[in-house]
C-alpha cells in the first residue's frame, strides 16, 4: 500500500472527461505512479518558492499520440502520510 494519496479536484473532472479512452488510461497510469513515488525521476520540479510543485508527462496516447502533462503539488506533514494535489492538466501533441 502506498503512503501517498492523490487528490483530483472536482474542477478538473471535465478536463479528464474530454480525454480519449487511451488518454484517460495514460493519466490513470501516471496517477498510479505518483501514488508510489511523487518524486520519481520521470517527473520534474518547478521552481516555486514555498511549495513543491512538480510535473509529469505521459507517454504518447495510442490513438492520437497526444501527451498529457499533470502539474501537481506534493504536500508533506510529519503527522500524516503525504498527499499529492493535482493542480492542472494539459493535453496535446
Amino acid at each position: 500500500m502506498s503512503d501517498w494519496s492523490v487528490e483530483v479536484p472536482e474542477r478538473l473532472y471535465e478536463e479528464f472527461a474530454r480525454l480519449s479512452g487511451p488518454g484517460r488510461r495514460a493519466v490513470h497510469e501516471a496517477l498510479a505512479q505518483l501514488a508510489r513515488d511523487p518524486r520519481d525521476p520521470q517527473s520534474s520540479a518547478e521552481p516555486i518558492t514555498g511549495a513543491e510543485l512538480r510535473r509529469i508527462t505521459t507517454r504518447p496516447t495510442a490513438d492520437t499520440g497526444d501527451r498529457i502533462t499533470l502539474l501537481y503539488r506534493v504536500h508533506t506533514d510529519d503527522a500524516q502520510p503525504g498527499r499529492i494535489e493535482i493542480i492542472y492538466v494539459i493535453s496535446g501533441p
